[in-house]
């Protein structure tokens, strides 16, 4: 799933580009940050319990387009990665985790710019899409268990940030994101996702 959302993105930009290279108000923007990834709550017959987590990272690649005077959308490629903090089982205690989360997303995200006629234009978002939530368990309590599973679920976003005009056409971004999806289901349990992102990245307007 993963390379089939790389490949459909890079097929999106070729064919952005292929008929909007003169266009004005094509843009493209990547993004940097930090993934804060909430305790999740699992579910499965016969158990319950909760996840926790390292803080970790994300970076987004877009490209989009700017719609009237204060709007945009784009369609974004963006991959998070979170390391296994702990394990608890409600009925048993918590237990270490040694292993990663990591998520990739394609997103079709929607803006409003609130210009002002100044250089700081801040802005609000979401977006929906499909992500692929993979889990890599590696050990726990030091013993070796080496279990991968992932899911693909529909995802959703909601961001909030501002921008620099740092020149006519390059902006500077800063922002945050809640990002959640669906419970995926891993190897017949059921597990909470949401993240809380904060980001900065740089946008240019061809």
């Amino acid at each position: 799933m993963k390379k089939d959302l790389v490949v459909l993105f890079l097929f999106t930009i070729f064919i952005g580009f292929s008929v909007s290279t003169a266009s004005a108000g094509v843009y493209l923007s990547g993004n940097l940050g930090a993934s804060f990834l909430s305790d999740s709550d699992w579910d499965e017959d016969g158990g319950s319990g909760e996840f926790t987590f390292d803080d970790g990272g994300v970076a987004t690649l877009a490209l989009g387009t700017n719609i009237g005077s204060a709007g945009r959308i784009e369609i974004e490629l963006a991959s998070r990665v979170n390391d296994l903090d702990e394990v608890k089982f409600d009925d048993y205690g918590t237990f270490d985790l040694d292993g990663d989360v990591t998520t990739v997303s394609l997103m079709g995200n929607a803006y409003y710019d609130f210009k002002n006629g100044s250089r700081f234009t801040p802005f609000i978002g979401g977006g929906l899409g499909y992500a692929n939530v993979e889990y890599d368990l590696d050990e726990i309590e030091g013993y070796e268990i080496n279990e991968k599973d992932d899911d693909n679920v529909m995802a959703y976003q909601l961001m909030l940030g501002t921008g620099f005009a740092a020149t006519e056409r390059l902006s500077i971004d800063l922002q945050y994101r809640f990002f959640g999806t669906a419970d995926p289901e891993l190897d017949g349990t059921d597990v909470e996702y949401h993240t809380h992102n904060v980001m900065l990245g740089l946008r240019y307007d061809f």
